[in-house]
């Protein structure tokens, strides 16, 4: 490296690479090299300030802007001269192309890092991963200081190439009340600060905006040769391909990592850089050496070195790629040596006593993936998952443009869902069609087309959303798959969408052909194709059997075949789409209208935003039935060889009519509504002392598969799994607990003239979430039903007793069921009851939940009574109950016949033993 005849240290300035050019013409050669080395003095004090903003990065001073001078000139190689005009330009952006990456670079450009638009996102994103939720208003106005410092250190790294691109032009007032520059001659400054601030800037960009942007050269300023013009294309690609090469121990100085105290997530990038020699050139190729290799404990840091090196390999191919497609002499540097394969990097940077085996999760088949985790093997045989998801994800569109209007104060917006059906030849289509935020090309070839990658918080989606993050945005799509659940229901597929920056010409389609078999084609949209307003519109081809039409005048009716389920009872029929509309989504976020008929004609609101709060609560259940939200006719429900009788239409139109009425409101835990439920009135008890079970939680606001046992109604909830088909309640316990108390008050006063055994449900309900039922008669003795106080009386006058199920002492005659008559000592309770929360497989808990408790509240409340009655210590009484052993005895009888069943046998002496 040249030596500066004015200091010995290293300056960022020569006529050309290794050696000085252009001896003529002194006078502006030795002008552009004061006004570098000027600049490298004041760029020297903002780099120094990078380590404050950011102890965990490796090093950013004046010494890494020197390594990248000799790096570039190693990987340029000896053909490659630049005329001192170049020289500048490019040691000017070596300078300043990190210098961003503290808060003093953004106060000389007359900036705050906490005033830019990406500040509210950034923050926001730290709150989100922090807390689980959005961020309240409050919390973004006055945050955490940890936080905001998170959010501060993202944006120094993220947007610091595109704050470098102002510096050279930046100017600062000095003590004396001066203005000073980075360039202080004036003439240079104006000649080429723009251009130093865009080579700066490009080592972010990527490989075709370079092009585009520095791919013609910046002619002389007016005291230098003419010949002396800056290629910038060649600038840029030196500093992108050096800044990517500078990974030896240069940068990592052992004292500075003591005193940093640096964190363990970056403690990798430092260590294996700290074991990384400087690399030279041999054919073609950087060579990176570590001789003194890797432990077995360092292995992270090793593949960490491995993965890097790999992109700095592909840094340098894209870069011989643009020099030569551009008519540009390549650099020597071409590629990086050793990294082919993890065993041929080790020759280089030994593996201590391990092996580098790639063990990679990789997928061979993608589509067979997407076809299997994307529809029937994930969500089942159920094709109205597909049309679900869709709805959902549309919603979620309407959702973030409705945030972000609220968020930004603008007027507010009301966003609407709408489905209908057309028929093109014999196919019938069906599309979704929102006026959410839309997609650029970009997300929706790329981000939308992600497996398993959900988009709406992405970076792509940010940056084109400003504001989404720092929103009250919260999607209902968590897994990135929904998107591929459409082709169960057919295998052509278009979606449509403009985004809510763009006019109709901005409108593009992502077209399957084949489903995902073969590749989609992504092209801009035909004038007839064009979106009016912006959103998306989804359009799949329906496979055979799932609609059916049937005209009516000059109308052609829909009927769709589902899957429906109620009052739990499954059955398939043909439904009409609005009336499945309701079925599938019934408590949506977002105005959703439907059509009936096939041509999109008489659309009608098939779903109001929130409605489900507020409406009449036998339509809500005929909603969750898949009933029509009229009354049925009165002639009972139309039977056909799908329809299942009374437990199907006609048990739930009982249900929606005499619950309706009933539903209260449970609340979240802000205080927002999240279900409307009500416990069974007593007369609708089932023989064997439960009630039906006729509520439904949903993921969002669509319908899972899981229900709350023993209820009537609805509840909110977020996905339990990435199927979304069971889901766990967001109302909070303690909302739980007063719905509890309101349904016994009520069900206390409905309770006059019922059969003995109804409150067997709602004390359940009582003692799961901290309520006294004491009072309910739920204890089956000779003498009757006892509450509480009754059983700890029983116990105390007996010594031994015998337990046993009430289901058991069921004896069946003809089609009516009796209750055995009681011996004595023999007293029945459920032992086995607890309530719980069913989905297909699942028994799912949620916040305060004991489910994990092999035992149910029948159970701890009986060994109060006993613990009470006989004075036994509570751990004694438990031991003895877990003790007790299954016999089979002559509990009670019928009409003269002794019931022989298994019980438990409790003792007070093994309870109160010594």
């Amino acid at each position: 490296m040249v030596q500066s005849s004015e200091s010995s240290r290293p300056a960022l300035w020569c006529g050309a690479f290794g050696q000085e050019a252009f001896t003529d013409n002194s006078s502006a050669r030795d002008r552009f090299k004061r006004a570098l080395l000027d600049m490298e003095d004041r760029a020297s004090q903002l780099a120094n300030e990078i380590a404050r903003d950011l102890p965990d990065f490796t090093q950013h001073d004046i010494s890494h802007t020197y390594a990248l001078w000799e790096i570039a000139n190693h990987i340029a190689g000896p053909e490659l001269r630049l005329n001192p005009a170049e020289a500048f330009v490019l040691g000017g952006a070596i300078l300043v192309h990190d210098l961003a990456m503290s808060r003093a670079a953004y106060q000389i450009s007359g900036q705050s890092i906490r005033s830019r638009r990406e500040w509210p996102d950034a923050l926001a994103n730290e709150i989100r991963a922090h807390k689980g939720r959005p961020p309240h208003p409050a919390e973004l106005a006055s945050p955490p200081e940890d936080l905001a410092a998170k959010a501060d250190a993202f944006l120094l790294r993220s947007l610091h190439a595109e704050i470098a691109e102002a510096l050279p032009m930046a100017s600062w007032e000095t003590l004396d009340q001066s203005t000073a520059y980075l360039i202080n001659d004036p003439e240079i400054r104006q000649a080429y600060g723009r251009t130093i601030g865009r080579v700066a800037a490009s080592h972010h960009w990527n490989s075709d905006e370079v092009t585009k942007n520095l791919a013609a050269p910046v002619g002389a300023p007016a005291f230098a040769p003419i010949e002396w013009r800056v290629d910038t294309l060649v600038s840029a690609c030196l500093l992108r391909t050096a800044d990517a090469a500078h990974l030896d121990a240069s940068r990592v100085p052992d004292m500075l990592a003591a005193v940093r105290n640096v964190s363990p997530a970056s403690k990798d990038h430092w260590l294996f850089q700290s074991r990384i020699q400087r690399p030279y050139l041999n054919n073609g190729r950087l060579v990176f050496t570590a001789p003194d290799g890797f432990g077995a404990d360092e292995m992270s840091a090793w593949w960490l070195a491995y993965e890097t090196l790999s992109m700095v390999d592909e840094e340098l191919r894209n870069t011989d790629s643009i020099l030569s497609d551009n008519g540009r002499s390549t650099l020597s540097a071409r590629g990086v040596a050793n990294v082919e394969s993890p065993r041929a990097f080790s020759a280089v940077a030994p593996c201590r006593d391990w092996e580098p085996v790639e063990a990679k999760i990789r997928v061979g088949d993608v589509a067979s993936l997407v076809r299997r985790l994307g529809g029937n093997e994930l969500y089942g045989e159920n094709w109205t998952i597909g049309l679900r998801e869709i709805v959902m994800n549309a919603s979620d569109a309407v959702k973030a443009r409705e945030s972000l209007a609220a968020y930004r104060g603008a007027r507010p917006f009301l966003g609407r869902v709408t489905v209908w059906l057309e028929q093109h030849e014999t196919d019938i289509w069906l599309s979704c069609s929102d006026n959410g935020i839309g997609m650029s090309p970009s997300i929706l070839g790329g981000k939308l087309l992600d497996f398993g990658s959900t988009s709406w918080l992405s970076a792509d989606v940010v940056r084109e959303n400003p504001g989404i993050l720092a929103s009250r945005f919260e999607p209902s799509g968590r897994f990135g798959i929904g998107f591929f659940s459409i082709f169960m229901m057919g295998d052509r597929v278009q979606v449509l969408s403009r985004p809510v920056s763009g006019g109709p010409s901005d409108t593009w389609v992502l077209e399957f052909s084949h489903g995902v078999e073969h590749r989609p084609i992504l092209r801009k949209a035909l004038i007839e194709e064009q979106l009016d307003e912006p959103g998306t519109t989804i359009r799949v081809r329906l496979d055979e059997g799932i609609c059916e039409s049937d005209r009516q005048g000059d109308a052609q009716v829909a009927l769709l075949k589902a899957q429906v389920k109620r009052a739990g009872w499954s059955t398939v029929e043909k439904c009409a789409p609005v009336t499945l509309m309701r079925y599938l989504i019934p408590a949506s976020a977002v105005d959703l209208w439907v059509s009936d008929y096939v041509g999109g004609q008489h659309f009608q609101s098939a779903v109001s935003q929130n409605e489900w709060v507020t409406m009449d609560g036998t339509k809500l259940l005929r909603r969750i039935f898949a009933l029509p939200e009229t009354n049925l006719t009165t002639d009972g429900p139309e039977e056909d060889e799908d329809d299942e009788g009374w437990f199907g239409k006609d048990r739930a139109e009982e249900i929606a009519i005499k619950m309706g009425g009933r539903l209260e409101l449970v609340h979240d835990d802000e205080g927002q509504p999240a279900g409307r439920i009500s416990l069974f009135d007593p007369e609708m008890m089932e023989e064997d002392f439960t009630y039906p079970t006729a509520s439904m939680v949903t993921a969002g606001p669509a319908r899972t598969n899981t229900t709350l046992a023993s209820t009537a109604g609805i509840l909110l909830g977020k996905p339990y799994g990435a199927a979304r088909d069971a889901a766990v309640p967001v109302a909070s316990y303690s909302s739980f607990g007063s719905w509890v108390d309101s349904q016994l008050a009520t069900l206390n006063r409905l309770s006059e003239g019922s059969s003995d055994g109804w409150a067997v449900v709602p004390a359940e309900m009582a003692w799961r979430f901290d309520r006294d039922g004491h009072q309910l008669r739920c204890w089956l003795t000779k003498e009757g039903w006892l509450t509480y106080p009754e059983l700890t009386d029983w116990i105390s006058r007996r010594r031994e007793f015998v337990i046993a199920e009430p289901y058991s002492l069921h004896v069946d005659v003809g089609s009516d069921t009796h209750m055995a008559d009681l011996k004595d000592n023999v007293i029945s309770f459920p032992e086995d009851r607890k309530v719980f929360l069913t989905g297909d497989s699942h028994l799912l808990g949620w916040s305060g939940d004991p489910s994990s408790d092999p035992l149910s509240p029948f159970v701890h409340i009986f060994v109060a009574a006993v613990r009470e009655a006989w004075g036994a210590e509570e751990s004694k009484v438990y031991r003895c109950f877990r003790r007790s052993y299954m016999q089979y005895l002559e509990v009670a009888n019928f009409q003269g016949r002794p019931v022989v069943v298994g019980v438990q046998h409790v003792s007070r002496d093994r309870c109160c033993e010594s």
